[in-house]
């Protein structure tokens, strides 16, 4: 049996509030680097450098693929790890993350340096553009492990609810990037090569101001390659595939694409499109923000079986963060000139009429992209990979290839552009027949286009809340006669009461006063043919007993603490980690402990 207590909806938004702009500045990151060197090159150098950042905007797609495969497989097995209470085994897979990370990097960086005109081919270069091209290439390739690396750490501080160093790191990458771009363009004249330079230093900026976390004590993911998980490497590489996948059928797109515009529109249609790829990953960085912290989320969630957290966080991505995406869509569509000006000031010119004709339709398109990176985050964290991979070649390929290509001789540039809103409708019909075609019929409800198991969440556990100090007692004893209903002994049962009620008295005593803020303790038990856990969270100020446990044990002081001591007396194991922002502690107690 199950008691089912009503979820706070309202914790859970502050969460999103709070943890997607990193999310944000995450996917924001490149895109942030390439605006500035746009604007700088379009400025200082010749609106031609414009198209040289757009050629090697494929090489960020091969970047963005690499990152993509670890970011996504890293957050699926870490989380649901930490959702499991497995904080070694989250170690160990973050840590072989670096590790992937160096090795890809490493090779791309190594390429980069010793065949750069092997690379400006293979992108398509031009032979107006190939020079300038190479010199990008080998200038930003001092840049590319620390991109990596960086994308990997932020996404680990969030679990850890280090938003501010995050963020820090973001500001400093920009200001980096900002002047040193003046310094070595504006001033001392270093042309392309300067652009790519400052961009490669201000990634090793933002990397160098997030790693120093994990040099300190607190920090819970600290990457040791005695943890490594190795044996994950396929499964992490098998569920970020689809995220490598969509990218590298976005880099074969543009490959497409530049080829048909340069043939229907000239270099006037290929700035145009460059000038878009630059921005749209800051116009879609809300939207690929909340879809990677929803993976991220929904990975714990799944780890934890919660399934009324897992409804209620995409009953918020369905509802306050499409608000934000419908205003940002009317954002562009109003702004689409300004947007087109910063990069071609002549109003006049044919190119700055391309430009915000592209922006303007694209406004209309970033609601349904939302929908797009929202179900198919979702889907890859509940392990749908073949719908997933689907879902990539589809969005990433398949969906505006075949209209550009079928409108671009009938309507020149706007046949290209209109392919971006028929493309969206094309793979949104794909993500709403996927469920219809599992269920056999139309879902009827959010569970159901989701996808959700009956039986998710719903198994022989329990779930109870403690608000007040006098609910302890009663909850302890709630807990034992749900023990013995489910066939546990007496012993197991009276085990499992006294250490819920020992640490919960200390949380309500000690961590419940300290603020205004409203308090909770969601216990959980969950039996097992292995021994009993009992999970218990809450949203008091950080609290390790292992630590209180480990320091009087080397102090010889077993009067002090004694509830703790009594707790590890009795459990086989016990485990904490500061999981977004909450306290987690889990027990797990068997017949055979505390004889």
């Amino acid at each position: 049996m199950k008691d089912r207590i009503p979820q706070d909806r309202l914790i859970l938004s502050r969460l999103f509030v709070k943890m997607l702009p990193v999310q944000v500045a995450i996917v924001a990151m490149g895109s942030i680097n390439s605006i500035v060197d746009g604007v700088v090159a379009a400025r200082f150098i010749d609106a031609g450098t414009v198209g040289v950042i757009g050629l090697y905007y494929t090489m960020m797609r091969v970047l963005e693929a690499v990152g993509a495969i670890l970011i996504g497989g890293i957050s699926v097995l870490s989380g649901k790890a930490l959702g499991a209470g497995e904080i070694r085994k989250a170690r160990g897979v973050c840590t072989l993350g670096l590790v992937l990370a160096t090795v890809f990097g490493g090779f791309l960086t190594l390429v980069s340096v010793a065949a750069p005109y092997t690379v400006a081919n293979l992108i398509g270069a031009n032979d107006a553009l190939r020079e300038a091209l190479v010199t990008y290439i080998r200038g930003y390739a001092i840049g590319i492990l620390p991109m990596l690396w960086s994308q990997l750490l932020a996404g680990n501080l969030q679990l850890e609810q280090q938003e501010k160093l995050g963020h820090a790191g973001i500001i400093v990458m920009i200001v980096l990037n900002v002047a040193l771009d003046i310094v070595f363009v504006a001033v001392l004249h270093l042309g392309v090569w300067g652009l790519a330079l400052s961009t490669a230093l201000a990634n090793w900026g933002y990397f160098l101001v997030v790693v120093q976390y994990y040099f300190t004590e607190k920090a819970q993911l600290k990457p040791s390659l005695k943890l490594v998980a190795w044996g994950d490497t396929i499964p992490l590489l098998r569920i970020g595939f689809p995220n490598a996948l969509l990218v590298f059928c976005l880099a074969f797109r543009s490959l497409v694409i530049n080829r048909v515009l340069l043939s229907s529109a000239g270099e006037d249609g290929l700035s145009a499109l460059s000038s878009f790829n630059l921005v749209s990953g800051l116009i879609l960085a809300v939207a690929l923000g909340a879809g990677g912290l929803v993976r991220m989320l929904a990975s714990v969630f799944l780890g934890e079986e919660n399934r009324e957290s897992l409804l209620s966080m995409m009953r918020i991505a369905l509802t306050q963060v499409m608000a934000a995406m419908l205003l940002i869509s009317v954002a562009v569509i109003l702004l689409a000139p300004v947007l087109a000006g910063v990069f071609f000031p002549d109003r006049n010119s044919q190119v700055f009429e391309m430009s915000r004709q592209l922006f303007f339709i694209y406004g209309f398109c970033i609601p349904m992209s939302y929908l797009c990176i929202l179900y198919s985050n979702y889907f890859q964290a509940a392990e749908h990979r073949v719908f997933v991979n689907i879902v990539s070649i589809m969005d990433g390929f398949v969906s505006m290839v075949i209209p550009a290509v079928l409108l671009a001789p009938v309507m020149g540039v706007m046949g290209v552009w209109l392919s971006f809103p028929i493309g969206l409708v094309i793979t949104l019909t794909v993500c709403f027949l996927y469920p219809v075609i599992r269920l056999r019929r139309v879902p009827r409800s959010l569970e159901e286009f989701l996808l959700l198991p009956p039986e998710f969440g719903t198994g022989t556990h329990l779930v109870l809340t403690i608000r007040l100090l006098e609910e302890v007692a009663q909850t302890a004893q709630r807990v034992q006669h749900f023990c013995a209903e489910n066939g546990l002994s007496r012993k197991l049962g009276a085990h499992v009461g006294l250490c819920l009620e020992e640490l919960a008295a200390n949380i309500v005593s000690h961590g419940f006063h300290g603020d205004r803020k409203a308090h909770a303790i969601e216990i959980r038990v969950i039996p097992g043919a292995e021994g009993t856990v009992l999970r218990m969270k809450d949203n008091c100020v950080p609290f390790n007993p292992k630590e209180w446990y480990e320091m009087s044990y080397d102090q010889n002081d077993l009067i002090s603490n004694v509830g703790i001591h009594l707790v590890f007396a009795l459990a086989t194991e016990v485990s904490y980690q500061n999981l977004l922002g909450l306290n987690v502690v889990t027990v797990r107690l068997s017949d055979t402990q505390g004889k």
